[in-house]
């Protein structure tokens, strides 16, 4: 299928490709000086303070996150219905259970803190929130949540990073933040993921666990800061590669440039749709969100596959974000999770629709989709 409108696309460069060379003639592609490097600019880019770690993925980075934070057999972790599925499926990985939490309203589809307290029993750890679209979570009231019953917080930032919110920067307000560099994010490695933390001992399990537990690296045998290692725990290879690391260094010192371009896209469809179609977030200005998706709420009862279908032979590539977790099959069989349970969040899910949103789309385009999108409803 040859699209005119893509849902996304990556923005890399020759820049990008001088920086996967240069490794490659240093003829060091694993773990290394260029990780190491971009763990540094990505902390500087958070603002200075704490450490991170990178790892292979988005989703290693949330099984490290609960790993560094003791989460396991026992301990019930609340999670958003409406995310990716990785959010349940490390929660499980570590022994312990995923509470699904509600969206807030059809306007704001980030966890709800009043469902979340509804949902707290006496197992429970941790709540992992996830900033939506690059949309900032309700993060005061989560984090007096959190303090009031004894709660770790992680943030799952996979679709926004290096937003300013009235309580800090996104994933630096929680106990842990969690960043994915997927090939359709706003920063890209193709894959890979970073674990943020201000406590020193969250960040050193968090090396550990990403690279066997193994007490040296093998960077530092090559450099010969050690010869032996020892084993103290069970981890896996989570490890960043300094080719993907290049990459990352490049997508951060590009990734202003990309900001102010979505958020002009962004003002162009709210402009175009204002009115027309539901448009969640619409309260929040683009200059305070991560922008990694143009959502839309589609009318109750839109046949949203023939819609989809319909804009595909325009040419339009389209999406939804996404099904709600608590209804997958494994869940309702293994946790006995069940319609009604999150009842905003799958409505939110019958009825949204993700158009395309990314720096090298432009206004022409943005106009095209609206119009397709509006003269397809109508039919």
């Amino acid at each position: 299928m040859e699209w005119k409108v893509t849902l996304y696309a990556p923005s890399v460069g020759q820049e990008e490709i001088q920086a996967v060379t240069e490794v490659l003639k240093l003829r060091w592609l694993s773990m290394g000086e260029q990780t190491e490097a971009f763990e540094r600019e990505f902390v500087q880019s958070l603002g200075g303070k704490g450490g991170a770690v990178a790892v292979s993925s988005g989703t290693a980075a949330l099984h490290t996150a609960l790993h560094a934070l003791g989460i396991g057999p026992g301990d019930e972790v609340l999670v958003p219905s409406i995310t990716f599925v990785a959010c349940a499926a490390v929660v499980c990985l570590t022994g312990a259970r995923p509470v699904f939490v509600d969206s807030i309203s059809l306007d704001d589809f980030t966890l709800d803190p009043a469902d979340a307290e509804r949902k707290i029993s006496p197992c429970t750890k941790a709540v992992l929130v996830v900033h939506y679209g690059g949309y900032s979570a309700r993060m005061g009231e989560i984090m007096e949540l959190a303090r009031r019953f004894g709660l770790r917080v992680i943030e799952d930032v996979a679709h926004g990073p290096f937003v300013d919110t009235p309580w800090g920067m996104s994933g630096t307000i929680g106990d842990v933040g969690c960043f994915s560099f997927f090939a359709t994010k706003n920063v890209t490695t193709a894959e890979g993921g970073m674990v943020y933390a201000a406590d020193p001992t969250l960040l050193e399990r968090a090396r550990l666990f990403r690279s066997h537990y193994m007490s040296a690296s093998s960077w530092s045998k090559h450099t010969g800061r050690s010869t032996f290692y020892d084993i103290d725990g069970i981890g896996l290879n989570y490890r960043l590669s300094d080719l993907a690391a290049a990459i990352g260094r490049v997508q951060l010192s590009k990734h202003r440039q990309g900001r102010h371009v979505r958020t002009a896209l962004v003002h162009r469809y709210r402009q175009r749709l204002h009115g027309q179609i539901r448009l969640p977030f619409a309260q929040v200005p683009p200059e305070g969100a991560g922008l990694h998706i143009m959502p839309v709420m589609l009318p109750a009862k839109t046949d949203r596959t023939r819609l989809m279908e319909r804009l595909k032979e325009t040419g339009i590539q389209t999406s939804v974000h996404y099904l709600p977790c608590h209804l997958f099959r494994y869940y309702r069989e293994h946790l006995g999770t069940s319609e009604g349970d999150c009842p905003v969040a799958e409505e939110i899910a019958a009825r949204q629709l993700s158009l395309p949103l990314h720096p090298e789309l432009r206004v022409d385009e943005v106009d095209y989709v609206c119009d397709q999108l509006l003269m397809n409803l109508e039919k």
